[in-house]
């Protein structure tokens, strides 16, 4: 590493270091990654780091940094079968798992500044010439797919500044209505059609492009061929954006277990463990059958199944909202591990069941990316919430049937004093969301002693 370099470096973690110092922080795990790990004299700079700065820097190898990135990225994800990338300036970083099991983890010289000051031809644009040298490069570089043996359920994830930079150009290019990266799905059509973009570009060009910036203009054409390369060579046609990767992974693994990060060797079972896979889920034996019953006559998808858990955690999280819109864009600053047309069904089904109106109308700004059987699902969603909280705060027992394809028999067994106003309001809610007709059967609670059958 140079002198002039090292002294921006070290300038850089000063600011860093007054920031941890005017806030209540009490740890801090430096991590150093290849740009540090490869340099001949990097004992002398950590050196130096150390006594200007206090910070003592843990350099990761090559195997950690995979797979702290990977634990971070599929953490937030939730991808059980991957050919995970991080491509950051110095190397790539690769790891294929199935199931969340590791089955091999590979680091190559090929990040985006090594590969810009490898090919660049030293006027702020790499030439044709140069953009297809460095394509035989990582080609010749990369495993084979036999090597990595993909299975069908492969799909490709990275993490990184220089994707980033991508997703958010590439967002901007075809008018995609929702601000947001995590997640965000990118085809390899769409992806051929940016970076050629850019590639006829120089530097200069693209730093004048607000989602890009000067800090990436001279690498993002670089690392963007490295991912298409990927896609290419593996015949993956979509790519998953994370924003979550080596920071993350590096705390979760940390507060998992200290132990494991300062030794730098974690086991298989403690990344699934990291990853959140062994946790055991605390089932609601009433939700649950009421649930699978819906499930069961074909009244609620698998898909709408996930989405309305995800709504019930929201919701057992206890935040308070002013208006209708501030549960929407709470919702959507989540990262959860969600497709965005899913999360965007979550946000607006929360926003339903206080304020229809609203929610129709933050659906018409996402027509693009939603379908008119989302709206119906949003609506199923949300009667499906405001129904659960009646009948939990009644603790009712519920029971389903089906009559023919069409007629449902809802039989319910208050231990408390009914509200059949209010069930029968959102009942006729029921009907119109899931297109059917509903027959409320209502068993005597303690203190009543007869049944009751309810026209809806």
């Amino acid at each position: 590493m140079a002198k002039k370099p090292m002294s921006r470096a070290i300038d850089t973690l000063k600011v860093f270091r007054d920031i941890i110092q005017l806030n209540p922080i009490k740890s801090v795990l430096p991590i150093a990654t290849s740009a540090v790990r490869e340099a001949s004299n990097k004992n002398e700079f950590l050196t130096q780091v150390l006594k200007e700065t206090g910070f003592n820097f843990k350099i990761l190898s090559e195997r950690e940094e995979a797979l702290y990135s990977y634990v971070g990225a599929i953490k937030a994800l939730q991808i059980p079968d991957v050919l995970f990338f991080d491509i950051g300036g110095g190397s790539l970083e690769i790891v294929h798992a199935e199931q969340f099991k590791i089955k091999k983890v590979i680091s190559l010289p090929l990040g985006s500044l090594r590969l810009t000051r490898k090919f660049d031809d030293k006027k702020g644009k790499l030439t044709n010439k140069n953009l297809e040298s460095l394509q035989r490069y990582v080609l010749n570089l990369l495993p084979s797919k036999r090597d990595l043996n993909l299975s069908d359920d492969t799909k490709l994830v990275g993490v990184g500044g220089t994707l980033r930079a991508l997703a958010r150009y590439e967002q901007k290019l075809s008018g995609y209505p929702l601000d947001k990266t995590h997640n965000y799905k990118i085809g390899r059509k769409s992806l051929d059609f940016t970076i050629n973009r850019l590639a006829k570009m120089t530097s200069g060009d693209i730093s004048k492009i607000s989602v890009i910036g000067a800090s990436r203009a001279e690498t993002i054409v670089a690392g963007s061929y490295v991912i298409r390369t990927l896609m290419e060579k593996y015949d993956l046609s979509n790519l998953y954006v994370s924003n979550h990767g080596l920071r993350e992974g590096a705390l979760s693994i940390f507060l998992e277990d200290p132990k494991t990060y300062h030794n730098g060797n974690p086991t298989a079972e403690q990344i699934r463990s990291t990853i959140g896979i062994i946790e055991p889920r605390k089932a609601n034996p009433e939700k649950e059958n009421f649930l699978y019953s819906l499930s069961s006559i074909k009244l609620l998808s698998k898909r709408e199944r996930k989405i309305f858990d995800y709504a019930e955690k929201i919701l057992l999280s206890k935040h308070s909202f002013s208006n209708p819109q501030s549960i929407f864009y709470f919702v959507m600053d989540e990262d959860l591990p969600l497709d965005h047309d899913d999360h965007l069904i979550l946000g607006l089904a929360l926003v339903h069941t206080r304020h229809p109106k609203t929610s129709d109308w933050l659906f018409t700004r996402y027509k693009t990316i939603l379908s008119q059987q989302d709206k119906i699902s949003i609506k199923k969603i949300s009667i499906l919430v405001t129904l659960r909280k009646i009948l939990e705060r009644t603790k009712s027992k519920v029971e389903l049937r089906l009559h023919g394809t069409r007629i449902v028999e809802l039989i319910v067994n208050p231990s408390r004093s009914n509200h059949n106003f209010l069930l029968k309001d959102a009942l006729r809610k029921f009907e119109n969301a899931f297109d059917v007709k509903v027959i409320l059967s209502i068993r005597p609670y303690q203190g009543s002693s007869q049944n009751s059958i309810l026209e809806l």
